[in-house]
């Protein structure tokens, strides 16, 4: 059990430090999620900071120390003579899912899913280590969170030059065609492009 404690502290330690995060809105109304700020045609801003090195450093190691108790009190559990083998004035065998063990690491679970001063991603790792816990003293088989899909913002193209704009359309030297609403612009791919002087840019 020690050696399950010191690999979980192990991947603590590894873990990245979160970066911040911004929430940008474009004209068309799309939103994106990225690392840096947003640009002067967005809305939206940073709705999580990036934590210094200290407050990831003593959220791991609380995070350690709750699963240094837990297999500490599984070591403990373990310790405990079987029932079974007291004779016939023994008490009964105890469930697992109603040992002292699992009530303690379903509380620690559900202490843990109730923080909301970490970022998702150390959430996330925090939640697991509790959920293994709560399997091995229960004897549950509960998933574990899965790593949600990582928001790739694509860049901006380079602005392409504009050969002739109408009320309804515009077109580009290229030879692309835009649908037009009064400064939006909609490509034949269906991306939301702008109108930048007599340029055209599609993001």
């Amino acid at each position: 059990m020690r050696l399950f404690a010191l690999a979980v502290l192990s991947a603590f330690l590894a873990q990245p430090a979160a970066a911040q995060v911004y929430r940008c809105t474009d004209s068309s109304g799309a939103i994106t999620l990225t690392d840096r700020p947003c640009t002067s045609t967005q809305s939206g801003g940073l709705i999580e900071r990036k934590r210094t090195d200290e407050e990831i450093q003593q959220e791991r190691m609380q995070a350690a120390e709750a699963m240094e108790r837990r297999s500490q009190q599984m070591e403990m559990q373990q310790r405990m003579p079987d029932p079974q083998t007291q004779g016939p004035q023994a008490a009964p065998a105890q469930r697992p899912d109603q040992s002292l063990a699992c009530q303690e690491a379903r509380k620690e679970l559900e202490f843990v899913s109730s923080v909301r001063t970490v970022s998702q991603d150390e959430q996330r790792v925090r939640i697991n280590a509790a959920i293994g816990s709560v399997n091995a003293a229960c004897g549950s088989n509960t998933p574990l969170m899965q790593e949600p899909s990582q928001v790739v913002v694509p860049p901006p193209r380079d602005p392409i030059p504009i050969s002739s704009c109408h009320a309804g359309f515009c077109s580009d030297i290229n030879g692309s065609n835009y649908n037009r609403n009064g400064s939006l612009l909609i490509d034949q791919e269906g991306r939301a492009c702008q109108i930048l002087g007599n340029m055209v840019q599609c993001h």
